[in-house]
């Protein structure tokens, strides 16, 4: 609720009951996701207007939870909405995601690497004003931030091929990675630069820099095939079907100057054992996004990594 130009955030217990507030000193009015903005700045943990979030099991579940789907995500695999929760605005004292400390609408010690890397990352678009805990006892805060691209996504403008071609030849020149599961384009600002610094992380692993040149290039290829076309165009490749994901992005490493020897099977270079090695050998045994960045979550994350090779076995199986 906004009054003048202070913004008072209420949090809500599991029970969808009232039982605390901060205040914020800006007028705010809420983007998406747990992203509000100010009169020049924004806010990252004020508070989001519930709608569904996700749960690990449903068995133990109560009737204030309504189960809405599956989401075919390994450490999420229900969406529900939960009744005491519905047209309300704040922080909801339930997890957003089962694996992760996060509160619905608030940021928790896995967004902490969003403050150095913003700093450290050249190609940042984040520049992060303020940390606040609001709750020492769960450790939940927000962060007050500046975004040099205005929040304007690649998607959104239009995409320009070769920024994201400098950002992958920055990131992968320099030893910074996505999580190869990660829905990446969302985090590519028009400028190609990237807009959510705390799921970047630093590693020379190649099984990493396979991972983060994969996760743009399937992203964006779900997000927009016309963009992902242009991108493909730009830098003179083609997609001639699933595996050109794996060997386009092989073929990007080898141009911005990596060693991918151990990325084929020497064995008259068969495509399909190549494609195979680099699946279960390399791509998901890289970080997932249950890893997380901060490294805080590597039993989850390596949980997830096991059902991840489970299903690729048994996928690959069908190929010669």
């Amino acid at each position: 609720m906004s009054l003048n130009n202070t913004t008072t955030i209420p949090i809500y217990d599991k029970f969808g009951s009232h039982v605390d507030s901060f205040t914020v000193n800006d007028k705010l009015n809420y983007v998406s996701g747990r992203v509000s903005r100010g009169k020049n700045l924004f806010y990252k943990g004020v508070g989001v207007p519930y709608s569904t979030h996700t749960v690990a099991d449903k068995t133990n579940l109560d009737d204030d939870y309504e189960i809405l789907e599956k989401t075919n995500i390994f450490y999420a695999p229900y969406g529900v909405r939960k009744k005491s929760f519905l047209n309300k605005f704040g922080v909801f004292q339930e997890k957003y995601q089962p694996f992760f400390p996060d509160f619905i609408g608030s940021c928790s010690v896995k967004e902490g690497l969003i403050v150095i890397n913003s700093m450290t990352f050249e190609k940042s678009s984040v520049d992060v004003i303020d940390h606040v805990e609001f709750d020492k006892t769960n450790q939940q805060s927000y962060y007050i931030i500046d975004y040099l691209c205005n929040r304007k996504g690649y998607i959104d403008g239009g995409g320009t091929p070769s920024k994201m071609t400098s950002l992958l030849e920055y990131m992968i020149q320099n030893d910074w990675n996505f999580l190869w599961d990660k829905n990446s384009i969302n985090d590519v600002s028009y400028d190609g630069r990237v807009t959510d610094l705390a799921d970047v992380f630093k590693s020379n692993d190649v099984k990493h820099k396979l991972g983060t040149v994969y996760s743009i290039h399937y992203s964006l290829y779900c997000a927009s095939p016309t963009l992902y076309h242009f991108f493909l165009l730009h830098n003179n490749m083609r997609h001639k079907g699933v595996q050109s994901f794996i060997t386009n992005s092989v073929e990007m490493l080898e141009r911005f100057g990596v060693d991918t020897q151990e990325l084929y099977i020497t064995e008259n270079n068969d495509s399909n054992k190549n494609y195979k090695h680099r699946i279960l050998n390399y791509l998901i045994r890289g970080k997932n996004c249950a890893h997380c960045a901060c490294d805080l979550f590597i039993d989850s994350g390596n949980k997830v990594m096991d059902q991840y090779i489970k299903l690729a076995e048994k996928n690959l199986s069908k190929i010669n």
